[in-house]
Formats: structure tokens, sequence, C-alpha cells
């Protein structure tokens, strides 16, 4: 997806998130933010505390933020609420930004940072592995 527009979701979603609530912060993970996106690739986000360590369990206050942030997006013209998945394992938002980025937004969902930290450093390391790794992904 066009890189402008993941940073103009990104940003919107973070102001939306500090007006509710501090000490929380919007991370991105999965294919947009590791580089191994693909035309139509969706924007994975989590929004979780500052200084949460994986396997701390949920803290509390995520089902409130949910709610809460929710009805903001709701409010906002450039964020559409597709679904509301609280039932899954990992809870999620899905929305759509302006009208053309999907956007699946969880909560203290802080397991696939890591992973993408090192798939974006392995992309970093030469334009060949990013062209192989999109070449399977696309097998």
């Amino acid at each position: 997806e066009n890189l402008g527009s993941v940073q103009s979701c990104l940003h919107a979603l973070q102001t939306v998130v500090s007006e509710l609530s501090p000490g929380w912060r919007v991370r991105p993970f999965g294919s947009t933010a590791n580089g191994f996106a693909t035309r139509g690739s969706d924007l994975d986000v989590t929004c979780c505390r500052c200084g949460i360590q994986p396997g701390c369990g949920m803290p509390l206050g995520v089902v409130e933020l949910q709610s809460k942030l929710l009805k903001a997006l709701e409010a906002r013209t450039m964020f559409e609420v597709v679904e509301d998945v609280r039932t899954a394992r990992v809870p999620i938002l899905r929305l759509k930004f302006e009208q053309s980025l999907d956007v699946d937004l969880s909560f203290q969902n802080v397991e696939p940072l890591p992973n993408t930290q090192l798939l974006r450093a392995y992309a970093a390391l030469d334009p060949c592995v990013r062209n192989l790794v999109i070449l399977v992904k696309l097998w």
C-alpha cells in the first residue's frame, strides 16, 4: 500500500488513542511493517501499553479502551468500522482508513512485534532477500 496512507493512518490512530488514554501506543506489525507487503496487503496494528512485556497477560483497561476507541473511531469520517471481533483469541477491530486501506487493530498483542523487527532486518540486508520472500509469498 501507499506508504503515505499507512503513515497517515498510524498517526490518526495514535492521536485517537492518546486522547482516550495516556500511556497507550499504536505499533504496526506484519508485512506492511516488515517490508514484505504486496499490493492489497492490510495494515496490522496493535494498541499496547508502554513497558508491558509479552506473557504478562491482559492489563486492566484493555476492554474499556477497546469500547471507547470503537466509539471514537465511529465518530471520525476517515475511519469506517467494518467489524468488531471481540470473541476471537486476539480481539480485533477491522477498520477501513480513507476508504482504501484495510486495518486490523488488536489490543495488547505484542507477541508479533519481535518477529516483525527480525523480518525487517532481513529485508534490509539486501534487496534480493525481499524479492525472494515476496516470490515465495506469492507462490
